[in-house]
């Protein structure tokens, strides 16, 4: 899962989530997080299309192009093979905006674990 985190309209931070143990799903915590600042090589092409592309497009067909996002909210995707060989393309998981976790703060929580 790759999870755009945003507040407003300005991304803040993008995480790669990678289930541990050769799992399918990335919720739940066991899950190796990779955090990546906006303008990434890696994510580059994925961040222009939702940020400047996605979004605007979303909020025009939903009418609430004067309105703003929420404070603070999340896009995430999950990859898959491209039809090219060797392309990865990216499917909207969900956008989440009631119940949003800082990864950052979960993968230290509990034990000895600090930021």
């Amino acid at each position: 899962e790759v999870r755009m985190l945003m507040v407003g309209d300005v991304l803040q931070m993008i995480v790669h989530k990678k289930p541990e143990g050769g799992g399918l799903s990335a919720v739940g915590g066991n899950s190796a997080y990779t955090y990546y600042k906006p303008g990434c090589v890696e994510y580059a092409d994925l961040e222009n299309k939702f940020v400047n592309e996605d979004i605007p497009q979303l909020m025009k067909v939903l009418n609430i192009e004067n309105d703003p996002l929420p404070l603070l909210w999340t896009g995430d995707f999950i990859p898959r093979d491209g039809d090219v060989p060797g392309t990865t393309d990216y499917v909207v998981g969900e956008f989440n905006c009631s119940c949003v976790g800082i990864s950052k703060f979960q993968a230290v929580c509990g034990g000895e674990k600090t930021l």
